[in-house]
């Protein structure tokens, strides 16, 4: 229930505060006073968008803010938004700038304005010239058809039902992603593992592989330093053997002349075949050195390879061994069983024949209800003055109810929406498209008493439901208003005394001016104070004493109503 509404700097409201009580809530008043004012500041609280010409001149901006008491019906919402609520209370507030910058709250948690329309949809329906109303949402038709055929408890369930077979939906989904996941993931190990094992790459080999490189570089120098080796030691005259011979000759002659030195002549027959030894190694040497450009341009391509692969799998050369048996490790561990996806796809066909099923005996119960609403209908709109209106309630259902592949909503397989014309002759249309503020107040209080004891939201607010009515018509209305009230808070503006005097709280609205400012103010009717007002409205000009007890005797033909 709408407990408190507090509005400060829009149009002519400078600083409001409105305390509703339950039941029906009248709003009177004189033509621009500033009734449809509160109304636009509710509307804005609820997530329409605001208008910056609606700013209070010299304010910049304006502040409106509602409070809830027993909010049951936004209890799924806040959960699901993380909004905190103490004791059902739920209290609205918006801040909207000149610069069109908006801010919203809900008990004082900040949150999106989508996320304040989902909470608005869930509190009130406005019925008049905003747009926050539920017969302009042509998905809530079929909860009006669902509620007046007594299927809310069989269209919860359904709903439950669909949310575990989107939930398995999703699962298989998941399951089927991840599966193909691994299947990418195994194609691509599998690649590796074949890349490295073709690459082989030992350990050691690339150190061994650079010192061969570096061997097959310097074999032209290496060669001619053996060479020029050799032939100083004994391939050319006057190579060290020969010199050290002739010195082996003069020793031995000295040695025969001194005795002493004879010893020393093994030492030089030592060096001279230290010399011949290292002259053969060298010769042999020299013989082994290979001049291979092939094998050289081998050896690099396939140190660049390895280079390659380093950099590819960013690990050092010695390490790719290790890495191919890790590769084909893993490769042996990643399952790829599909048969949990088989048995998740055979219970998704088990659970959408089981709502489709479900859906069929909905769909029969809704076109029974449809024509009994429809004939209550005519006789409710009929006593609010459209009886030459004509509202059917339209069911598009597809043909092949068995197919799988039908797309199920949360309410079923049918589409409802509610036809209008105003005008005989004229060709229905949807109800949100053709119907005027008036007519749409005038259609959702005709389905109000059609669904007696159902409360689609706790608050309903009529802004102009009494256009173009009058006498037996505006009777009927006010009957019916005061009906409703009796379940669930109503909020009305009239021009009429006929609805006025249902009230269980009379609220006057008036203009005046301050200081060359115009202020919209509000007061709560009580006694006297409302007789006056309902005389002032019968009679329009000057109040009479016979104006008085009209008035008088109105409240007391209303009472048992207003009760």
């Amino acid at each position: 229930m709408l407990a408190e509404l507090h509005i400060r700097n829009y149009a002519l409201i400078d600083d409001l505060k409105v305390e509703f009580g339950p039941g029906l809530n009248v709003f009177t008043g004189e033509t621009g006073a500033g009734k449809s004012i509160i109304i636009g500041a509710l509307s804005l609280v609820l997530g329409e968008r605001p208008d910056p010409t609606m700013i209070r001149t010299g304010a910049e901006n304006i502040q409106v803010e509602a409070r809830f008491e027993d909010a049951k019906s936004t209890v799924h919402e806040c959960e699901e938004l993380g909004i905190e609520s103490a004791d059902d209370t739920l209290i609205l507030r918006r801040r909207a700038a000149r610069s069109g910058k908006s801010n919203t709250y809900a008990n004082d948690s900040p949150i999106t304005v989508n996320a304040l329309r989902r909470l608005g949809d869930r509190l009130v329906d406005l019925h008049g010239q905003h747009q926050h109303q539920v017969l302009l949402k042509s998905e809530m038709h079929s909860e009006i058809l669902d509620a007046y055929a007594q299927l809310t408890d069989e269209r919860c369930s359904f709903a439950k039902n669909r949310d575990k077979l989107i939930a398995t939906e999703k699962e298989l989904t998941e399951l089927q992603k991840e599966l193909s996941e691994r299947r990418e993931h195994r194609k691509l190990t599998e690649y590796q593992l074949k890349e490295l094992s073709e690459a082989n790459v030992e350990p050691g080999e690339v150190n061994d592989r650079k010192k061969e490189k570096s061997l097959l570089e310097s074999a032209e120098r290496r060669y001619t330093l053996a060479r020029e080796l050799s032939e100083l030691l004994s391939e050319k005259e006057g190579s060290i053997t020969e010199l050290l011979s002739v010195a082996a000759k003069k020793l031995e002659e000295l040695g025969r002349i001194d005795r002493s030195l004879k010893d020393r002549l093994q030492t030089v027959s030592n060096v001279q075949n230290a010399l011949d030894d290292l002259w053969r190694e060298l010769v042999s040497y020299r013989e082994k050195i290979q001049f291979s450009p092939g094998r050289l341009e081998e050896i690099n391509s396939r140190l660049f390879y390895i280079e390659r692969l380093e950099k590819k799998y960013r690990v050092p050369a010695d390490q790719l061994p290790g890495l191919k048996s890790r590769l084909k490790q893993e490769l042996d561990s990643i399952e790829l069983d599909e048969s949990k996806c088989d048995e998740i796809k055979q219970n998704i066909k088990k659970q959408k024949r089981e709502l489709l099923k479900h859906a069929e005996f909905l769909s029969r119960k809704r076109k029974s209800a449809k024509l009994k609403l429809e004939a209550k209908l005519r006789s409710e709109l009929a006593a609010l003055g459209l009886a030459k209106a004509k509202l059917v309630i339209d069911i598009t259902r597809p043909d092949k109810i068995e197919d799988l592949r039908l797309k199920i909503w949360d309410y079923g397989i049918d589409k409802v929406e509610f036809l209008f014309t105003a005008n005989p002759g004229e060709n229905l249309r949807p109800l949100r498209k053709v119907a005027s503020g008036g007519e749409l107040s005038r259609i959702m209080l005709a389905l109000k008493n059609s669904l007696t004891k159902v409360k689609l939201v706790p608050t309903m607010v009529f802004d102009e439901i009494d256009v173009g009515i009058g006498g037996r018509v505006a009777e009927a209305v006010g009957k019916r208003l005061a009906r409703l009230g009796r379940d669930q808070q109503i909020v009305c503006i009239t021009h009429l005394a006929q609805i006025a005097k249902y009230a269980n709280s009379h609220f006057l609205v008036t203009k005046s001016t301050l200081r060359g400012r115009t202020f919209t103010s509000l007061k709560r009717l009580e006694g006297e104070k409302r007789v006056k007002e309902l005389a002032r409205m019968v009679a329009g000009t000057a109040v009479t004493k016979t104006g008085l007890a009209h008035a008088r005797e109105m409240l007391k033909n209303a009472e048992p109503y207003a009760k």
